[in-house]
């Protein structure tokens, strides 16, 4: 036996002690996965020796094809054509849930846990001159560390904005313009990813008649982002590339399913990864992450699912996911879904079990 086998279709979530040895089963065939038992013995693979840098828990690989070992990478979502589907009967019973006013034009459908989904309206926006912003994603709704925004920008420059202590992503949903960070500028289309470093700060330039509509992802919690007219003069020029466009040729699959990773850690150094993904018409399988997330949907519709309700969800709509909340996201719409998703840690999108 010279390849390993596939113990399990998902990895196997563990607690690790830094500094602590493990021997990670390589063959597939040990009865105590993730790790050796021994059961390689008559086989030309060996386990691998591992020693944990951080002390928490982990997703070790069980399906013995990550490139990260013994990591998960996500490439058990690629072990066939199709991703993994939920059964027909799963959770049928599941409650619908109705979207509560929470007035101004605001929409909100609470689903289990701390897991919500929210609809705003420009009419809840708070105004600073021309720049209109929304907290989505606050602690206050839940979220342990990410703050995030609904932002509208009419004709014009914004006043500066600035997040004290944090790193801050921005999503261009709509529009295009220039975006002013420190000294530097660059130019900016529709779907774009956009990364501004703790310490700096940012204004936007908008040339056309048409609103720029864009999100902000905060991490850690900023909930008292500074406006005015001065600029930091602090860039970090260890990025010196800030946007990111959507481009087909970079998107990554899983199996059926497709994202692009737009900014994280090894591009910018940062705690948030952002990526856009495309849905094809299906419901997935219950998962889980070890991260933080934000979803919003671009477009297509269907429903929110975690593991007792379930809620409609159209383009507009941003879903907030606690740390390992059970969930899944149903595709109704023929010619699928895309979203735009930030989450924290940074890591791959496809990592989930």
């Amino acid at each position: 036996m010279s390849s390993a086998k596939v113990a399990a279709s998902k990895p196997c979530l563990v607690n690790v002690e830094k500094g602590k040895r493990y021997f990670w089963c390589s063959c597939g065939l040990s009865a105590t996965q993730p790790f050796c038992d021994g059961s390689h013995k008559d086989t030309d693979l060996t386990p691998l020796v591992w020693t944990a840098d951080r002390t928490g828990e982990v997703l070790l690989c069980a399906c013995k094809q990550t490139r990260s070992q013994p990591l998960c990478d996500g490439s058990h979502n690629s072990l066939s054509d199709t991703y993994a589907e939920a059964d027909t009967d799963n959770r049928k019973d599941a409650l619908l849930v109705d979207y509560e006013d929470q007035g101004e034009g605001v929409m909100r459908a609470q689903l289990d846990n701390d897991c919500y989904v929210i609809r705003t309206s420009a009419a809840r926006m708070q105004e600073h001159d021309n720049l209109k912003v929304y907290p989505v994603i606050s602690s206050a709704s839940g979220a342990k560390m990410l703050s995030q925004y609904a932002a509208s920008l009419t004709t014009g420059v914004s006043p500066v904005v600035h997040f004290p202590g944090s790193d801050a992503v921005l999503f261009i949903a709509s529009g295009n313009g220039r975006v002013e960070i420190g000294p530097n500028m660059f130019d900016f289309g529709e779907e774009t990813g956009i990364c501004i470093k703790k310490g700096e700060g940012f204004r936007i330039v908008n040339d056309n008649d048409e609103a720029v509509i864009f999100s902000i992802t905060v991490c850690p919690h900023c909930e008292s982002p500074k406006f005015g007219p001065d600029m930091p003069e602090f860039f970090d020029d260890r990025f010196p590339q800030r946007c990111q466009a959507v481009d087909a040729d970079k998107r990554e699959s899983m199996a059926d399913r497709f994202y692009q990773v737009l900014v994280d850690h090894e591009t910018h150094d940062t705690e948030i990864t952002q990526f856009v993904g495309e849905i094809p018409r299906s419901r997935a399988e219950h998962h889980h992450h070890l991260y933080e997330e934000t979803i919003t949907i671009l477009s297509g519709a269907g429903f929110m699912w975690t593991d007792n309700r379930k809620t409609p969800v159209q383009p507009g709509d941003t879903i907030f996911l606690p740390l390992k909340e059970a969930h899944s996201l149903e595709c109704t719409t023929d010619g699928g879904m895309r979203l735009v998703g930030q989450f924290y840690p940074s890591m791959s999108p496809a990592i989930n079990y």
